[in-house]
């Protein structure tokens, strides 16, 4: 397993220099870059063009670090619609995903689907996302690069059989899961989650939740290790069924008196355990 970090770990002000740079100081053997809304420093947005993709690309194969994926804040919602505009946005942030993801070599892309706009049901949402998602199959198979399908608090996948069954239907080798070990954990374990969905993911993100008491009793984000993420027996079960990839840590600083580098620091060494696990099972 490869130790990453989603560059939303990092402090907005850095530049994608300085941000590469802290990264592989820090230790981490890849780095995930995001598709914003505006350019917080570190993003890319709709408007960045080709060239400053491929500065970034120089960049990163100078400092002498991966980018192993390309994630969004854009999706929220975007693919349950059903007007023409709309699904046409959908479209152009998806194509600018890949894009990215093509000339950084990033090998994948993150897509969230579903959510409920507008008060759509979830039957609605759900028989939308797949109609525009498979649309957008020709284009996603001729890019070359993998989507993978998260799991988020959207109220969407409610289960590790909900995104089976969405990304079976959809029956396109280059979809599969975008499978987050964390954002489960209030109402169910990842155990589970990992059991269904190991064979058909494609990147994953790490993150931690400490619940107040048993499932579906609320509870707070924590640091790496310090929550209720079952990362021993999850480690053991993606490296039973084959999966061997990115640890792309998505968490965010508690202690304001830790300086930047010694959190990605302790990022890195949290990691290290998470993959001490996946290599001794």
């Amino acid at each position: 397993m490869k130790k990453s970090i989603n560059a939303w770990t990092i402090p907005s002000t850095y530049t994608f220099e300085e941000t590469l740079k802290a990264a592989k100081e820090a230790g981490f053997d890849a780095i995930e870059l995001n598709l914003d809304r505006a350019n917080n420093g570190h993003s890319f947005t709709l408007e960045t063009t080709e060239d400053e993709i491929k500065a970034v690309k120089k960049l990163a194969d100078d400092i002498g670090i991966k980018i192993c994926s390309v994630s969004s804040s854009l999706h929220n919602g975007i693919w349950s619609h059903t007007e023409p505009e709309k699904i046409a946005y959908a479209r152009l942030v998806l194509t600018q995903q890949l894009k990215i993801a093509q000339i950084l070599d990033a090998g994948a892309i993150l897509l969230v689907p579903g959510g409920m706009p507008d008060g759509k049901l979830i039957s609605e949402s759900r028989a939308n996302s797949i109609k525009n998602l498979k649309d957008a199959l020709p284009e996603i198979e001729a890019s070359g690069i993998k989507v993978g399908l998260e799991n988020v608090w959207n109220g969407f996948f409610l289960s590790p059989y909900d995104m089976v069954s969405f990304i079976d239907e959809l029956g396109s080798p280059s979809v599969g899961a975008y499978f987050d070990l964390g954002n489960m954990v209030a109402f169910s374990d990842t155990v589970h989650w990992a059991d269904i969905l190991a064979t058909r993911t494609v990147r994953i993100h790490i993150k931690d939740y400490k619940r107040r008491g048993n499932i579906n009793g609320g509870g707070v984000w924590c640091q790496l290790l310090e929550g209720d993420v079952d990362y021993e027996r999850a480690m053991a079960i993606l490296k039973q069924k084959g999966f061997d990839g990115y640890l792309t840590a998505e968490v965010s600083k508690s202690d304001p008196n830790m300086s930047d580098m010694d959190y990605f620091k302790s990022i890195v060494a949290a990691e290290e355990i998470i993959a001490s696990y996946y290599d001794k099972a």
